[in-house]
């Protein structure tokens, strides 16, 4: 008796280890199966993708773009549209004008975005002022060297009752813009008042002109710019006709003095009356007629 129900023992504990061990086998082929199945999905929902440029917000056609318009999204290389711009492009469509609307999300395209207009000159111009455009060969100035918003002292040489004057034309004068095409020459275009247009366009025609550069910041008029010859200048010329001692005349026994002049012309009164006899003559030159 004791010995069947020790072989009954036996035999239960094997068939609850085979249960076991079936159990803990079945767990392990699902685990795996599992496994594999997410590993399997992982693989097939791998795609590999591509940063490209989007709207950040929605936007307006006519939108100006900025930085804090646009972002970066992931998207499936797939569905990835031709024409469109990765992180390393956006400088490439910073200021450029929307030509669609697109909301928040849409892929920027090429053929959204047109390159960045650039004002007309006109608009540089305030109201009221006028801007002169100068061929850069008719001043003497280093036109390579001008930037926009420089400032200038232009003055003119001309000729003037037979000499040569050199003369302040107009001063801190605002350069507009220099440049030209490849196939014209240079130019300068200045920022000046309607009157001060005039007088630069009359001195091109009349006189040579010269351009001083001055710093930025000084926009000061000076009262001390005056016009000269470069003789006067320089200390060269002598004092005038009308500048020179007068030249003492006698009239008979009196004493006279008149400037020198280029008039030969006699005086009116060629025998003026003559002085009393008690006035002597000037001390400055002692002068006696024949009868005195």
């Amino acid at each position: 008796m004791s010995l069947t129900l020790a072989a009954f023992r036996l035999r239960t504990i094997g068939v609850c280890g085979s249960a076991l061990a079936a159990g803990l086998f079945a767990a392990w082929a699902v685990h795996e199966h599992i496994q594999t199945r997410e590993r399997e999905m992982e693989r097939q929902a791998a795609v590999e993708v591509r940063t490209r440029v989007v709207a950040a917000t929605d936007l307006a056609a006519g939108t100006r773009l900025q930085m804090d318009h646009l972002a970066v999204r992931d998207i499936p290389l797939p569905w990835v549209p031709s024409h469109s711009f990765d992180a390393e492009a956006v400088d490439q469509v910073l200021g450029g004008v929307l030509t669609v609307h697109l909301k928040q999300g849409d892929i920027l395209l090429g053929a959204h975005v047109i390159a960045e207009i650039e004002s007309p000159l006109s608009d540089l111009v305030l109201q009221g002022r006028r801007a002169v455009t100068l061929p850069a060969a008719e001043i003497n100035a280093v036109s390579g060297l001008l930037q926009p918003d420089d400032l200038i002292d232009l003055y003119v040489s001309f000729m003037h009752q037979g000499q040569h004057l050199t003369a302040p034309l107009l001063q801190s004068v605002r350069v507009l813009a220099v440049g030209g095409r490849s196939e014209s020459p240079v130019s300068i275009t200045f920022d000046t008042a309607e009157r001060d247009a005039i007088k630069l366009v009359a001195a091109r025609h009349t006189g040579s002109l010269t351009a001083m550069l001055r710093h930025r910041s000084d926009a000061s008029v000076s009262e001390s710019a005056a016009p000269g010859d470069l003789a006067a200048l320089m200390g060269l010329t002598g004092p005038s006709i009308a500048d020179r001692a007068p030249i003492p005349i006698l009239y008979g026994d009196r004493v006279d003095t008149e400037p020198l002049s280029s008039d030969t012309n006699p005086p009116e009164q060629a025998f003026p009356d003559l002085p009393d006899r008690d006035v002597p003559p000037p001390k400055s030159l002692a002068i006696y007629s024949e009868g005195r």
